[in-house]
């Protein structure tokens, strides 16, 4: 006997208060030892549409739904809730197999969905040529639109059309049609379902697709449900999507380039790849699997993943790109013992240093267009000689330089390394120039595959040294990020890089599974009309992206002094947390995030005055330990995690886009670039919320928001 669970179910049983989840358990251990068994209580119900569903009683108040087979020894659990709520939820509901996609349907019968409330009784004139009538009827079923669901989707005229229809319709179907309204091509769309299926004729292979186990999970014991209960096994080490699916398991002939909007699991999609590359390749071949990202924090989330995963340490290094270039190159001793790293915490600025040069040498630049100079051309392009330098290409530097500037500029560079090496100092770029040209001459490589999440804040000096660091082979590189959550003024393009990717080793997730609806489209105003580039010279595209999840608007409350603000995140915090709530968060699913480190400051005094636990991402620091209290952070700081519920404060038109100082005397050109760089991080940070986003801030609107 196979009992299976239907995805939408274990949200159902996330839901329900402590007590029925034990309940739910206990169930299954009986329905295991004896499906048929009359304390079961299997009843078939008269006025369900689906002959094949019944209901079984947890106990007076709750039911629970499973369909049950026409013959064979295959259950599906299909729903839990009160009784009158799970008797409705069923009353319609078919159960099918879908031959094109490869997959079990749960949806509503037709003669059931409901036309909506303002719909005409007839048209008054003859009807225009819908937006569905451009594909034929097989295009629709290729893309797991049921055939009996037809009439009601060629209907659709809009996209508040087919979001009224989302709760009758199969999930892949909603998806699929919403990539369609967005702009998506079909047949490219029928590729993709096509990826999820298997070739083969067999029913039992075909169930086991990649589009069948996206959303339905087989339960070999009741324990498997107490560990998800728990926490102790999470969703998404189960579930994955068919796109996901595809990109883990797949075979590809070079390195692989995974982009995708803020929530659709990549780093999820890279965590999978990791436990696969290690139970193949990486395990006949003796080597370990370098897995990178850009931030610590980051870092130390995933490192608490890899035991669930099965992935034991030893066999990966799993760590943030500036700390293995910086022990890599101490190691191999490329640099001395005890470097100090420029604009590293605690360490000097590299632009003050710039300033020490200048102090000596008479020089139309200064420090801050030396300094960038230094490390966005010299740097950036690894160049060793001065004719390399004069001959490189300065596109995107927004200051124009003649020959007899490049000679002051590369003149002035020689100053500044020898000072560099006089006081002790490296700069982090220097780091990567001098470990790529270690590995590109190494006979073996260190790394058996390399995966590197959060790639948008790399620059080519970051990926020359991941292109150096394994042979050129299949599977080589698996390498993630999202062009809309670029924060940093950082040159990115695989080409130059050395990074060959072309056609089906470049993809792209679009199902958002972290946040809610409202947020993604809040979040995606902050950067609209903003164009994004793909890391290889083309615009990021965005159609398709969606989210499946509802939920409430993000609200934006501006207040006329401080103390209005911070009362306002206090009492909210104080109701999220309220524990004779069923949906109470506990304190740690809670964060507070700022654009400038000063007004985490506030917040931070506040939250002890209330004698409410917090800890402080940005210094490592609270009243509690890191695994409670609430948590504070910049924005920028806020990359790679997630919280149910986020406060996003002193967002006003002077801090958000925030400007420097100096911001008068910038070129357009790198007023332009920071402006956009502002935006995204206002973008990464909403999108860091699972369920509730409050903006507060005291002044004037932010830009970023409709200011």
């Amino acid at each position: 006997m196979k009992l299976i669970l239907y995805d939408k179910c274990l949200d159902a049983i996330l839901k329900l208060p402590r007590h029925a989840q034990k309940k739910v358990t206990e169930f299954m251990r009986k329905f295991h030892e004896d499906s048929r068994s009359a304390a079961i209580h299997l009843e078939p119900i008269s006025i369900f549409k689906d002959p094949q569903l019944r209901t079984a009683r947890l106990d007076q108040k709750y039911r629970v739904i499973i369909r049950v087979p026409e013959s064979g020894e295959v259950y599906y659990l299909l729903w839990v809730d009160n009784h009158d709520e799970a008797m409705a939820w069923a009353a319609n509901k078919l159960f099918a197999w879908n031959e094109n996609t490869q997959s079990h349907q749960v949806f509503v019968a037709p003669e059931a969905i409901a036309p909506p409330a303002d719909a005409p009784a007839a048209p008054s004139a003859p009807a225009s040529v819908g937006l569905m009538d451009k594909y034929a009827d097989e295009e629709l079923l290729q893309i797991g639109v049921p055939a009996v669901l037809l009439p009601a989707v060629r209907k659709l005229d809009s996209l508040s059309d087919l979001e009224a229809l989302e709760q009758y319709i199969p999930v892949e179907a909603f998806e699929n049609l919403f990539a369609l309204f967005d702009g998506l091509d079909i047949q490219a769309l029928i590729s993709e379902v096509a990826e999820g299926k298997v070739a083969s004729d067999d029913f039992e292979a075909q169930m086991r697709s990649a589009n069948n186990q996206r959303s339905f999970f087989e339960l070999t014991s009741d324990e498997q449900l107490n560990q998800m209960l728990s926490g102790e096994l999470q969703k998404w080490k189960i579930y994955l999507h068919p796109s996901q699916r595809a990109l883990v398991d797949g075979h590809f002939p070079g390195s692989v380039r995974v982009s995708g909007g803020a929530g659709t699991g990549k780093t999820v999609a890279a965590l999978h790849r990791l436990r696969l590359l290690l139970s193949q390749d990486a395990a006949r071949e003796g080597q370990r699997v370098l897995f990178t990202t850009f931030t610590k924090s980051l870092t130390r989330n995933l490192a608490k993943e890899l035991p669930g995963l099965g992935i034991a340490p030893e066999q990966v290094l799993l760590i943030n790109i500036d700390a293995f270039a910086l022990e890599e190159a101490t190691r191999l001793q490329l640099v001395p013992a005890h470097v100090k790293i420029l604009d590293f915490p605690g360490s000097k600025r590299s632009a003050d240093l710039w300033e020490e040069v200048l102090d000596y040498e008479l020089s139309e630049f200064d420090s801050r267009f030396l300094d960038e100079e230094y490390k966005q051309v010299i740097l950036y392009h690894h160049l060793k000689t001065a004719e390399d330098y004069y001959r490189i290409s300065r596109i995107g530097r927004s200051e124009r330089l003649s020959r007899k500037g490049r000679m002051e500029a590369w003149r002035l560079a020689g100053r500044y390394e020898g000072l560099k090496a006089e006081q002790g100092y490296a700069d982090k770029e220097e780091l990567f120039n001098r470990l790529y040209d270690y590995y590109r001459a190494a006979p073996a490589k260190p790394f058996s595959h390399v995966i590197a999440d959060e790639i948008q804040d790399f620059s080519n000096v970051e990926l020359r040294l991941l292109r150096a660091l394994v042979a050129e082979k299949p599977n080589d590189l698996f390498l993630v990020g999202d062009p809309l959550q670029q924060i940093y003024s950082r040159s990115l393009n695989f080409t130059k890089a050395g990074i060959n990717i072309r056609g089906r080793r470049s993809r792209r997730l679009k199902i958002n599974y972290r946040t809610t609806e409202e947020i993604r489209r809040t979040a995606l105003a902050a950067i609209q009309n903003i164009s994004f580039d793909n890391f290889d010279g083309e615009e990021e595209a965005r159609a398709g992206y969606v989210s499946l999840r509802r939920g409430p608007r993000p609200s934006y409350e501006l207040f006329s002094e401080k103390g209005q603000e911070l009362d306002y995140i206090i009492h909210h915090i104080q109701q999220y947390a309220d524990s004779s709530r069923i949906d109470a968060f506990d304190y740690s699913d809670i964060c507070i995030a700022a654009r400038l480190r000063s007004s985490v400051k506030d917040i931070r005094n506040r939250l002890h005055l209330e004698g409410l636990p917090y800890y402080d991402l940005t210094t490592d620091t609270g009243s509690g330990n890191r695994e409670r209290g609430i948590r504070l952070s910049t924005f920028h700081n806020l990359k790679g995690l997630e919280f149910k519920a986020l406060f996003l404060m002193d967002v006003n038109r002077r801090t958000l886009p925030y400007h420097p100082q100096d911001w008068e005397f910038w070129g357009a050109p790198a007023q332009k670039a920071h402006e956009k760089q502002e935006r995204a991080l206002a973008y990464v940070a909403m999108t860091r919320a699972i369920h509730v986003v409050h903006l507060t801030g005291v002044g004037e609107r932010s830009g970023c928001f409709g200011g």
